[in-house]
């Protein structure tokens, strides 16, 4: 089977494209004429997506919000919904980015060593243990570049042979991540892994002593002014780490900001500067021109629309998008409906070229 776009980040079949309701032209608000101009054609051109909002420093350049087909994780049903500021959007894979987040926090308390074998914080697998699986530690985790068995980037999700299918059936999810047989030296190569963002994020309860969702509640979104969030858990009551995380759009943005800020908002060290430094700087090959690092992408255009415009992203499954452009000052959030179908991250990363070309054009 051809492997497919690492920017769709796509799975089991869903509604097709053409399936998604024509939209109604978008109220939109903003300064920016020529991305609200933007969010019009959106709005008719069928790729179901939901949101669009554009920030710089302080100044909404756009937001729009509109209408279409959603199935969250979690629902049997697709439905038609009229978005608004106030809908707390799935977020998919940007979870994985919020955990990478809350990992700074713990290691910024000194709870959490980088380089300390993964092995050490489960010691009730210790029979697993081999020469190959002690050499991984935290940051390959952090970074998914573990070195085992793993694909869930070329079979659907609904394919046993899927390995985030296999870990979520497993009766032992720990034992059968650590497990698996390895492929390659750990720190040598990258794949794409909700495996290791699940160690990851059982790993920050054990050392912080906190839920996952309650931990972030309380250092990352508190802070930032969000209300409680909605984070889904697994059968065993596990906040899942590497999705389930839904959030509006205007919060979302405050991530983006944060970024932006060195771990600030208002003034308030939220994340320790360091690990927003490491996590903007650590660019392990990724594929797609992309780049990965500390659960977050990293790209740069060579071409066309936005060229030479550097960013940090957070995605997830169906279009979920969040840009930080740190030579524009600017952030970008993209919601979208198009769970599981291939390319269906593909609109959502034209619409932010298209974004990027019309802010330098002033």
């Amino acid at each position: 089977m051809r492997r497919r776009s690492l920017l769709a980040l796509a799975g089991l079949p869903a509604l097709p494209l053409a399936a998604a309701r024509a939209q109604e032209a978008p109220a939109c608000s903003g300064s920016h004429a020529a991305l609200c101009a933007l969010a019009q054609r959106v709005a008719a051109d069928g790729s179901n997506t939901h949101a669009l909002l554009v920030q710089r420093g302080a100044t909404t350049l756009a937001e729009a919000y509109f209408t279409g087909t959603d199935r969250p994780s979690g629902d049997w049903i697709a439905r038609s919904v009229a978005f608004s500021a106030d809908h707390p959007h799935d977020l998919r894979s940007i979870s994985k980015s919020v955990t990478g987040l809350v990992a700074g926090i713990v290691h910024g308390r000194g709870q959490l060593d980088l380089q300390q074998p993964v092995l050490d914080h489960f010691p009730e697998l210790a029979d697993l243990a081999t020469p190959e699986r002690r050499l991984i530690t935290v940051q390959h985790l952090l970074d998914m570049t573990v070195g085992w068995e793993w694909d869930e980037s070329s079979v659907p999700y609904t394919d046993p042979a899927n390995s985030e299918t296999r870990m979520a059936w497993a009766a032992d999810r720990n034992r059968h991540l650590l497990g698996l047989p390895m492929l390659h030296t750990p720190g040598s190569r990258w794949a794409y892994s909700g495996g290791a963002t699940a160690l990851l994020g059982d790993i920050i309860e054990r050392r912080s002593g906190q839920g996952l969702k309650d931990l972030a509640q309380a250092e990352l979104f508190n802070p930032l002014g969000i209300a409680p969030v909605t984070w889904r858990a697994d059968r065993n009551g596990r906040t899942l780490a590497f999705s389930g995380l839904r959030l509006r759009p205007r919060e979302l943005a405050r991530i983006g900001r944060l970024l932006l800020d060195g771990g600030q908002w208002q003034g308030r060290m939220v994340v320790p500067a360091d690990w927003i430094a490491a996590t903007l700087a650590t660019g392990v090959p990724a594929g797609d021109g992309l780049s990965f690092g500390r659960q977050w992408w990293q790209g740069r255009y060579t071409r066309g629309p936005g060229a030479g415009v550097a960013f940090i992203a957070g995605m997830g499954n169906g279009g979920q998008r969040l840009f930080a452009v740190p030579q524009l000052d600017l952030v970008v959030v993209i919601t979208a409906g198009r769970y599981n179908q291939p390319g269906n991250g593909v609109p959502s990363s034209r619409l932010f070229r298209e974004v990027l070309a019309a802010v330098q054009q002033g």
